[in-house]
């Protein structure tokens, strides 16, 4: 049985929930079409840390927030009301039928959500023997039965989350993008001599997240191509991409992140 654990050097993740002012719009084919009544829009996010990190700044989200602004020459107000720890994709699957978030989603322009990763990390930090913890906890006679058993229940989350939230909003109506997660701990994985064991498995996420968006219509920007390389293999913080705590994004990093949405453009689902 899987276990919601956090390590230490792991800031704990965080179900986020942005919400702003809402604008009325009648089906149009882009956000532009609906920024044009000069209201302000509202924007939901259903993600972790590494979207937000850091606070009160909120790093990549109000970067691309900035953008919204700068695009549409209307305001977006942002509120950042206090959620629970997070996140994994059941997580937010469950999170997904409640009265909050359908009060959330009522009135959402636009609908960012990011790929939750926490299970699968505390895992691939397992394999790795990190602080301690033993590879032989993984189970299986290969040591990799928790990131099997891991990346099963990711992909069931995933498949939940998106049926949900297109069930809540029309993507065709409302602007859904979707954001897959980079890989962590590359460092520490390098020294244990680990990353060819559990990148493939960070690698089928990222891609099962991404097909799943497409099948509603969703483009997906991949922080894990553009951090750790189409192979999976670079170490972002090569590249100071990644904040001194070694987990969440640096001032550039967020700026990326807040780049790769921005480049999916506006257009609603056909």
């Amino acid at each position: 049985m899987l276990r919601p654990y956090s390590l230490s050097f792991v800031v704990p993740l965080t179900l986020v929930v942005l919400l702003v002012a809402s604008g009325c719009s009648s089906e149009p084919d882009s956000l532009a079409a609906r920024s044009e009544s000069g209201e302000p829009l509202e924007l939901v996010l259903y993600g972790d840390s590494l979207l937000t990190f850091p606070e009160p700044n909120r790093g990549a989200i109000d970067a691309y927030i900035e953008m919204l602004e700068e695009d549409f020459g209307v305001h977006v107000n942002v509120q950042l009301p206090g959620m629970g720890p997070c996140c994994s994709p059941p997580v937010i699957a469950e999170y997904l039928t409640s009265e909050q978030a359908e009060s959330e989603l009522e009135g959402a322009d636009v609908v960012i959500v990011e790929s939750p990763l926490s299970g699968l990390a505390y895992w691939v930090a397992t394999v790795a023997g990190i602080e301690g913890l033993d590879p032989a906890d993984c189970g299986g006679d290969d040591n990799q039965q928790c990131l099997r058993d891991s990346l099963a229940e990711y992909k069931d989350g995933v498949t939940e989350i998106f049926s949900l939230l297109t069930e809540a909003v029309d993507p065709s109506e409302t602007l859904i993008r979707a954001v897959d997660g980079y890989a962590l701990m590359v460092e520490h994985q390098f020294a244990a001599d680990t990353l060819q064991v559990t990148n493939p498995y960070w690698q089928e996420a990222q891609e099962f997240f991404a097909a799943t968006a497409a099948e509603y219509g969703i483009p997906t920007a991949s922080m894990f191509t553009e951090f750790n390389g189409p192979d999976g293999t670079d170490d972002p913080q090569d590249r100071g991409l990644i904040a001194t705590d070694k987990v969440h994004p640096s001032e550039a990093g967020a700026l990326i992140i807040a780049e790769l949405i921005h480049d999916l453009g506006y257009d609603f689902a056909n």
